[in-house]
């Protein structure tokens, strides 16, 4: 799907991280107190750092923050918010809408709608791409657009594949009528969807039919040592394989095919400002694309780690302050599978972003 918009602009983001950080080499004992073993997947993966917030704290906890520090630092009238787009995948209730609390609590108009999305990592892209169009088409002058995750909590701390990947955040991000030309294209692989899943949750984990439930549930994460650890219930499931190989033959596609419908080359783009799956992923794709090493920044993942739907905001504020940041190429994908692409146009005035720890 294309699209392209030229009258709504990103006026500002807010980025917040929790304090909590969790380094790589304080988790030896998972990699048989190797330090060599550590070093290694540093060089190739990127683990290092990554933020994580505490078990009282939930994914709407972390929007509301970052939407107070967006209101507050940019002199918005919270009374004059159109719409409201909570984008998120850990729910605080499962009825009704986060966004009706996450609405309360920043004590928006009763005027302002406000709705959730489900999605994960493409979560921003994709939410620009709703609130873009609900703009050009008239139905709001701006939207308040909340991502926020905790997929820390999700995870099995043994599971050597996912637990070290994963840190938490939330961003808010405030999109106004304007002129700025963007462009869009998401795919929507679905034919893979259980590759990337929480399977017991929801009403088919209650149904009769536990195929897939039964299937995942036999499955076991096997350790560098041999080990077999289950799979845990309250966990989230990963085909690391089928993710790759998603990521390396799907993206480079979605993001050559949006860049042939923009009409724009790969020197016209400043950044290419990937979901922050992991650095190996990143510099694959960025290579694929035919990017230069230094047009495709993976700092972000290696000291906050991939906090999913947040990564690309987080990347785009700790690009280097001095550098010319006007036209940025921003791909989210994950869990669908879905691929969302965008090109952006920083350039007059580019949005302030905060990035608060």
């Amino acid at each position: 799907m294309f699209a392209s918009f030229e009258k709504s602009n990103i006026s500002c983001m807010s980025i917040v991280l929790p304090q909590k950080e969790i380094n790589i080499y304080d988790e030896m004992e998972y990699y048989g107190n190797s330090i060599k073993k550590i070093d290694r997947m540093r060089k190739i993966v990127g683990f290092h750092k990554r933020k994580v917030a505490d078990s009282n704290t939930t994914a709407s906890d972390l929007a509301i923050v970052a939407a107070e520090c967006l209101i507050r630092d940019n002199n918005i009238n919270r009374a004059n918010i159109d719409c409201l787009i909570n984008v998120t995948q850990e729910a605080d209730y499962k009825s009704p809408s986060s966004a009706y609390y996450v609405h309360h609590k920043l004590g928006l108009s009763k005027k302002c709608i406000a709705t959730d999305i489900n999605q994960g990592c493409a979560g921003w892209v994709f939410g620009l791409y709703i609130a873009f169009g609900m703009i050009e088409g008239g139905a709001s002058r701006n939207v308040l657009l909340l991502c926020a995750d905790t997929p820390s909590i999700l995870k099995n701390i043994n599971d050597r594949a996912q637990a070290p990947l994963f840190g938490d955040g939330g961003v808010a991000t405030f999109i106004e009528q304007g002129s700025r030309k963007s462009y869009f294209n998401i795919d929507t692989i679905s034919d893979n969807f259980e590759d990337l899943i929480l399977p017991f949750s929801g009403t088919r984990f209650l149904s009769k039919d536990k195929s897939l439930i039964e299937s995942l549930y036999q499955h076991s994460y096997k350790q560098e040592n041999g080990e077999s650890i289950p799979f845990d219930i309250g966990t989230s499931y990963m085909d690391s394989m089928g993710v790759f190989n998603f990521a390396i033959d799907i993206i480079p596609k979605n993001i050559e095919s949006l860049l042939k419908y923009a009409k724009k080359q790969v020197d016209s783009i400043d950044y290419l400002c990937l979901h922050q799956a992991n650095k190996q992923i990143v510099k694959e794709i960025g290579a694929l694309c035919g990017f230069d090493d230094s047009k495709v920044p993976y700092y972000a993942f290696e000291h906050f780690g991939n906090n999913t739907m947040c990564s690309i905001p987080t990347t785009i504020a700790t690009l280097p302050i001095e550098s010319k940041k006007d036209t940025l190429l921003c791909c989210g994908f994950g869990n669908g599978l879905v691929c969302a692409s965008s090109i952006l146009d920083m350039s007059d005035s580019p949005p302030p972003i905060s990035l608060l720890l």
